[in-house]
């Protein structure tokens, strides 16, 4: 993999070739590279299998300019693999034949004083070696086998997942005084144990961190195993109104669906948030920040893509919303945006991306934690429902609206005087309810707190468990279960 001190050497060449270009006024150079190693795991009982299959690995590199021209008008171009001299020409025929005049574009960011955040890469990762990180994604077989052999399972069963191990390297380089370079290191393991009993069931676990030793495969993989033994004789419930206790999964998939902090939706109507900011919108029990500095969190940044350091910003304080994240086109754009800052301009997918233009993403949100244990949660609750984990949740009534509809998937469980009676019977309820109403009567929060993301999530969601008041459930499908 391309070292650090190449990336930044390159970025910087980058941006003397443009700036000598006589049509450009400002210019951002911006160079990534990242390796993602993949194990992925398969196990059935009854097929033979080596249960690790298809390890591989991917790479990707390339730069990428971002131009103001001196006629006003803003370009990017891009250039796939290639460092060479022909590749900056590349990227800058792009940027000078995609120009369009935007006059909200004020500029790129300007260096500013201050130290970034410490955020530590593993070295590891970094230079993976390969029988290791195998050995490790073995413990994700190990730690299942271990659970199930435990309870003396006789039936037939089956795991999937994977393990992930990525390194990301980028730099940038600016006219206004930016320059700024970081290396990443993220790993992550999530497992599915399925049993082959009727009705089926199934559970699902994760696990992440910065850090390949710190990596709780055997911890994710036996939790897995025993979410699923815990799903066997599964019941149903009528429609209703719960007391509901919410998995860390849980949460991580309600703020993925409708926290939009995220300045852009404010243009077109499609934030539930707008014209509510100072207002107590949900219970004084929840405060949520958005921290890019968290030790160990894989979403942890010293530096945003456009070279400005990172920093913690508060979303929620005490139910109280105060804060919007952007990034520095935003909070150019309109005197009442500058206040949001601009420390939260990422380039989305994998890593540190060269081929995405730079919009606004967050890093790790945190909940923060209460004081009851699991048991207390539920005994707070006392009859009701542990909701452990959904899909398919949708906004409706449109973006601007809080409401959502989703749907209890699994690892969910009927409560019954403030303990677990039985499993809930996956797929057989409907949420139809308001994000802002389930969590304006806070019962409890957790006094532990779990990395969370959701299928297709960008920022990592750091919460304990949530107990609430009510939540309007729908029952759906009963008969084929």
């Amino acid at each position: 993999m391309i070292e650090l001190k190449e990336i930044r050497a390159i970025a910087k060449e980058l941006l003397e070739y443009a700036e000598k270009k006589s049509e450009v006024k400002e210019a951002e150079a911006y160079v990534s590279a990242n390796n993602l190693n993949v194990y992925r795991i398969a196990y059935h009982t009854d097929i033979p299998s080596n249960g690790l299959e298809e390890p591989k690995s991917e790479e990707d590199f390339g730069l990428s300019l971002r131009i103001m021209f001196k006629s006003g008008k803003y370009g990017m171009g891009v250039s796939d693999s290639d460092f060479s001299r022909k590749g900056f020409e590349e990227a800058y025929s792009k940027a000078f034949e995609s120009m369009v005049l935007d006059n909200d574009f004020k500029g790129f960011a300007k260096g500013k004083k201050g130290k970034p955040s410490s955020v530590y890469a593993d070295k590891k990762i970094l230079k993976l070696d390969e029988e290791k990180a195998m050995a490790k994604a073995y413990e994700l077989i190990t730690g299942a086998f271990s659970a199930m052999k435990k309870t003396k399972f006789k039936e037939g069963f089956n795991i999937t997942g994977e393990m992930d191990a990525l390194a990301a390297r980028m730099a940038v380089e600016n006219s206004n005084g930016i320059s700024a370079a970081e290396e990443n290191t993220e790993c992550f393991s999530t497992l599915t144990t399925d049993l082959e009993v009727n009705p089926h069931a199934s559970g699902t676990s994760f696990e992440s961190s910065t850090h390949l030793a710190k990596l709780d495969c055997e911890g994710c993989a036996a939790e897995s195993a025993e979410k699923s033994l815990s799903m066997q004789s599964p019941k149903s419930l009528d429609s209703g109104e719960y007391k509901v206790v919410l998995s860390q999964i849980a949460v991580a998939e309600l703020l993925y669906s409708r926290f939009d902090i995220e300045i852009p939706s404010l243009e077109y109507n499609a934030n539930p948030f707008k014209g509510r900011e100072d207002e107590r919108i949900f219970s004084d029990k929840l405060s949520i920040d958005d921290n890019p500095s968290l030790g160990g969190m894989i979403c942890s940044k010293k530096y945003t893509d456009e070279g400005i350091p990172t920093k913690k910003n508060t979303i929620v304080k005490n139910g109280v919303f105060k804060n919007y994240i952007s990034n520095n086109y935003y909070s150019s754009k309109k005197p009442e945006w500058k206040k949001y800052g601009q420390t939260n301009g990422f380039r989305g997918g994998t890593g540190r991306n060269y081929g995405s233009d730079v919009s606004v993403k967050g890093t790790n949100y945190t909940i923060q934690k209460g004081n009851h244990s699991h048991e207390e949660l539920l005994d707070e609750v006392k009859d009701g429902i542990y909701l452990g984990r959904m899909w398919y949740t949708y906004p409706v009534n449109g973006y601007s609206s809080f409401d959502f509809t989703s749907t209890i998937r699994g690892d969910s469980f009927i409560i019954k005087n403030g303990e677990i009676s039985s499993a809930l019977t996956p797929n057989t309820f409907r949420i139809l309810d308001s994000f802002e109403s389930v969590f304006k009567d806070v019962l409890a929060l957790g006094k532990e707190a779990k990395a969370a993301r959701s299928w297709g999530q960008d920022a990592l969601v750091l919460t304990p468990e949530i107990a609430v008041a009510k939540m309007k459930l729908k029952s759906i499908s009963k008969g084929i279960y």
